[in-house]
C-alpha cells in the first residue's frame, strides 16, 4: 500500500536523521541492551545503533541490498515487538488463531516490513542539514509508552512521528503513527479486508505458499 510505504518512509527518515546527529559524537554506538531501560533512552540508542551501522557500511563502500537486508534483520527487527504488532493488527481474529497460525501471520508481517525497510534504507545517501529533537515528555500508561520524535531540514517545517512502545522484558517499538495514521491501523484494514473476502484459512494457505 502506498500509504503504508509513506509511513515507513517517514519512520526511516526520522530514524536515520536522528541517528546521524547522535552518531556524529557517539559512534561507535552502544547496544540498546546496555542502555537505560526507559522509553526515551531506548529510542535514542536504537536509532543511534542503526545509523552508526549504516554509516560504517557506507564508509566501507559495502552498502548493497544484501548488506542492507542483513543489517535490517540485525539492527531493526530485534527492537520491534512483532508478536504484539501482529496481535494488534489482527484485532479480534487473533484470539481465534492457534499458536501455529499466529506465527504464520507474524512471519507475514515481518517479511512485509523487511521488504519495505530494505528498499527505503538502500536509497538513503545524503544526511546533511538536519535538525532533530526527541521529546522527553512522554506518555506512559502501565507497560506502554509513546515517544514523539521531530525532524526538520533547513528552511523546512518539522515532521513529527510518534513511536509507540511496549515493555515486556524490555521496551520495544510496536507501532508508528504519522499524521494520525499508524502502521498497525493500515495493516489491520488490510488483513480485515482479505479475511472477509477470502476467509482466514485460505489467506493462511496463500501466506504459506509465499514463505
Amino acid at each position: 500500500m502506498k500509504i503504508l510505504t509513506n509511513i515507513l518512509k517517514a519512520f526511516l527518515i526520522n530514524l536515520c536523521f536522528i541517528g546521524i546527529i547522535f552518531a556524529s559524537e557517539s559512534c561507535p554506538s552502544i547496544s540498546p541492551k546496555m542502555a537505560e531501560d526507559t522509553p526515551t533512552d531506548q529510542v535514542k540508542v536504537i536509532i543511534n545503533d542503526v545509523v552508526c551501522s549504516f554509516i560504517e557500511l557506507q564508509s566501507d563502500n559495502s552498502e548493497n541490498l544484501s548488506s542492507t537486508l542483513n543489517l535490517t534483520k540485525k539492527k531493526i527487527l530485534p527492537y520491534i515487538d512483532l508478536e504484539y504488532f501482529t496481535e494488534m493488527a489482527l484485532g479480534s481474529y487473533w484470539s481465534k488463531l492457534d499458536s501455529r497460525q499466529k506465527k504464520i501471520f507474524e512471519r507475514d508481517i515481518k517479511n512485509s516490513l523487511i521488504e519495505e525497510y530494505v528498499g527505503i534504507l538502500s536509497d538513503f545517501k545524503d544526511w546533511k542539514d538536519v535538525q532533530i529533537s526527541v521529546n522527553e515528555d512522554i506518555s506512559l500508561i502501565e507497560n506502554t509508552s509513546e515517544v514523539k520524535v521531530s525532524v526538520s531540514l533547513k528552511n523546512e517545517n518539522a515532521t513529527t512521528v510518534t513511536l509507540k512502545l511496549i515493555r515486556k522484558n524490555r521496551w520495544k517499538i510496536y507501532d508508528l503513527e504519522y499524521q494520525s495514521i499508524s502502521i498497525i491501523s493500515m495493516e489491520k484494514m488490510g488483513y480485515d479486508s482479505k479475511i472477509k473476502r477470502q476467509g482466514i484459512e485460505k489467506l493462511i494457505q496463500k501466506m504459506l505458499k509465499r514463505s
